[in-house]
């Protein structure tokens, strides 16, 4: 719902437990009045939709509440690294007037104010006056305090696959006023995917590759109902996690060993993770698994591979390279 130092990666996990969680389980615009919601019925998963391409645009957020944007907004704040990505990929970063800390990329991030990730207090959003604050998983919670200080947020959970990451891109572009950009982006992104899939159906016939994917030492990975699951089915690796429940669910080292994977992927060895195939190698049981006796233990960029935003399809792409090394 990123991009890590160690302390980052500590968020990583929390944002993980808050992911772990969900899955279990008419208000005034400020500043320049860009926009205005009213909640309907809850849902356990809504998709976001949008209605029109031009404004007035009507958009239905993750918490099923419909906001209603007359402009596009010119002040917005971003507490979700992948919905920054997404900001500057479509043409409005010029609108972003603060990121969350874990904001990293493109670098113009940089120069703009930090707010806090993980349970945000709304003050420091309020001082900025925005008329937009867009939130992820990780800040659910928070929504109604946000709300009721009548601040317009648009709360966008993590989509549970690759289309639905190119449909918040299409979002994104639409509601910031960048329709046309927000479009070209996503039809770039999936030319990428066709090629991918393309490349890989020429694969010879015969079970898939075996992969694990490691979020946490713990034994935190990824389901298909994620869009980190997403990216394994389209670059033809069987999940070892495939049959389980949730988004990131925890499993344990019996069921990785039972299942021994042919691909090892670390998404905790970098960014101030300590995770490596040396590591991987002495866990008890672990010295015999296919991957990690041919040496096919990877360590990858969460930032790129953890955030479902424009970098989607390099993690893809590198999946497919690192799984196939002599595809062409």
């Amino acid at each position: 719902m990123r991009s890590w130092s160690r302390a980052q990666r500590r968020t990583h996990s929390s944002f993980l437990f808050v992911l772990i969680a969900l899955t279990s389980l008419a208000l005034a615009a400020c500043g320049s009045g860009a926009a205005s919601s009213s909640t309907s019925s809850p849902k356990e998963a809504v998709a976001v939709a949008t209605t029109g391409a031009t404004f007035p645009l009507t958009v239905t957020d993750s918490t099923n509440t419909n906001v209603v944007f007359s402009k596009a907004p010119m002040r917005i704040i971003s507490y979700s690294p992948a919905a920054t990505e997404v900001l500057f990929a479509v043409g409005a970063g010029s609108q972003v007037v603060a990121v969350d800390k874990f904001s990293n990329y493109p670098k113009d991030t940089g120069a703009l104010p930090k707010v806090e990730y993980s349970k945000p207090a709304p003050e420091p959003a309020v001082a900025l006056n925005p008329d937009l604050v867009i939130m992820a998983s990780q800040q659910e919670g928070q929504v109604p305090q946000f709300r009721a200080l009548g601040l317009t947020v648009l709360l966008l959970k993590e989509p549970a696959n690759l289309a639905g990451v190119l449909d918040q891109v299409r979002l994104v572009g639409r509601i910031t006023g960048h329709a046309s950009d927000g479009d070209q982006l996503a039809a770039s992104m999936q030319q990428r995917i066709d090629a991918v899939a393309a490349k890989v159906a020429k694969l010879p016939a015969g079970p898939a590759p075996k992969a694990f994917y490691e979020l946490t030492a713990d034994g935190y990975t990824v389901g298909p109902d994620s869009f980190i699951g997403s990216l394994l089915q389209t670059a033809r690796l069987a999940n070892v996690a495939e049959k389980t429940t949730g988004a990131f669910p925890q499993v344990s080292s019996e069921v990785v060993i039972a299942a021994n994977p042919d691909i090892i992927f670390l998404a905790d060895g970098m960014a101030g993770g300590t995770e490596s195939l040396a590591t991987v190698k002495v866990r008890p049981g672990w010295a015999n698994l296919n991957a990690v006796k041919n040496g096919r233990v990877y360590v990858v960029d969460s930032d790129v591979f953890s955030r479902p935003g424009p970098r989607i399809v390099d993690a893809l792409e590198q999946l497919v390279k690192l799984s196939y090394p002599g595809l062409q």
